[in-house]
């Protein structure tokens, strides 16, 4: 077959013969500024981008705040049906953000009355924070993943997220650890955790699946009747990120929660802060281990992974506790960049004894 043969066999567009709702579902995947450009392509999908059900908003791809601003106000005021639902909200804002209170105060109720099930609001490009609107935490049936960046929370009276399963906050500043407490109360099924707080969230406050909890606070940990969790029966991973000074408040406290975790499974702490960092040790661990083994320890606990091991006692405690009591532990990893210094602690580990015939000491 010739060259102009093939010229000859028309090209077939199938996206055209596409229904609307796949064109939407294909652009919903994409940032609404990009949905909007395919405005241009013919009158049909004028309308497509304007039925997508994901907004996708980031400021770093626009020239100025301005020109932000008025796409935003336009596509979700303006051009966008009034009673139409969304599933799926995500906003970026940068550091030239000019937004007002009022402005959010608009946007959250935007989002709340339109049925949305995923919100990412992200001020991590922000020198300053954000207060997040009191409307936002009352009552949303429908709200099942929440991801804060650099947000800051008022008082409040509560929180009601019946459905929400999965929690993202990172920088997100509660005024007391009473409110941060009070923020998970109202997130009764919630699956699965990452938070990186300023203020402490307390390590009971930790998902039902892979939660990751980091802190940067040497306070004490130690709870009190009005900071008190229920418990958490679907958590099976948790990986924990330790940015202090003081790690023997922190294996105390985290050896006794454990109790509120008993079907985890896999257990991972990381210790983020300087290695050369002297550890105040005031605590002496008889005294302030559990009385009684966790549940989790005596029948759910696989694997535990300790990154960044320090010449502590502390950490050499904390792992012959859960060597010694886990009956089913299946590896305890060390993992250390000081592995010649800390070799006393992992000697005497070596040969604690060990609550699992099966459990295997792996030293990196």
């Amino acid at each position: 077959m010739n060259s102009s043969s093939w010229r000859s066999i028309p090209t077939v567009d199938r996206i055209s013969d596409m229904p609307d709702s796949i064109l939407c579902h294909i652009l919903s995947f994409h940032p609404t500024k990009f949905a909007a450009t395919t405005s241009v392509l013919s009158k049909r999908w004028k309308l497509v981008w304007i039925a997508v059900v994901a907004l996708y908003f980031d400021q770093e791809t626009f020239n100025s705040f301005a020109s932000f601003r008025n796409f935003v106000w336009l596509s979700m005021f303006t051009l966008r049906d009034k009673k139409s639902s969304i599933y799926s909200f995500t906003l970026k804002c940068g550091e030239s953000s000019r937004f007002t209170q009022r402005d959010w105060v608009k946007i959250f109720k935007f989002v709340m009355e339109r049925g949305i099930e995923y919100l990412n609001f992200d001020m991590s490009g922000k020198k300053c924070q954000i207060k997040l609107p009191l409307c936002f935490l009352r009552y949303n049936k429908t709200l099942e993943v929440l991801k804060l960046s650099n947000v800051q929370m008022r008082d409040f009276d509560q929180v009601n997220f019946p459905r929400l399963k999965i929690l993202e906050l990172n920088y997100v500043f509660f005024k007391s650890r009473a409110n941060s407490v009070k923020f998970l109360f109202g997130c009764p099924i919630l699956e699965d955790l990452q938070t990186e707080l300023a203020l402490p969230i307390l390590l009971k406050t930790i998902s039902d699946s892979n939660a990751e909890i980091s802190r940067d606070c040497e306070e004490e940990m130690l709870l009190t009747s009005q900071t008190r969790l229920p418990m958490f029966h679907n958590l099976t991973h948790m990986k924990l990120s330790i940015h202090t000074r003081s790690w023997g408040w922190e294996c105390s406290s985290l050896l006794g929660i454990l109790t509120h975790f008993p079907k985890l499974q896999h257990f991972k702490i990381q210790d983020c802060a300087t290695a050369t960092l002297s550890c105040k040790c005031w605590i002496d661990p008889v005294t302030t281990f559990p009385a009684t083994v966790p549940e989790c320890l005596s029948s759910q606990l696989k694997t535990c992974y300790i990154r960044g091991y320090r010449d502590s006692k502390w950490y050499c405690v904390f792992a012959k506790y859960i060597v010694q009591h886990s009956k089913v532990l299946e590896t305890m990893t060390i993992k250390t960049s000081f592995l010649a210094k800390n070799q006393k602690f992992l000697r005497i580990l070596s040969s604690s004894t060990r609550g699992s015939p099966n459990c295997k000491l792996l030293f990196d």
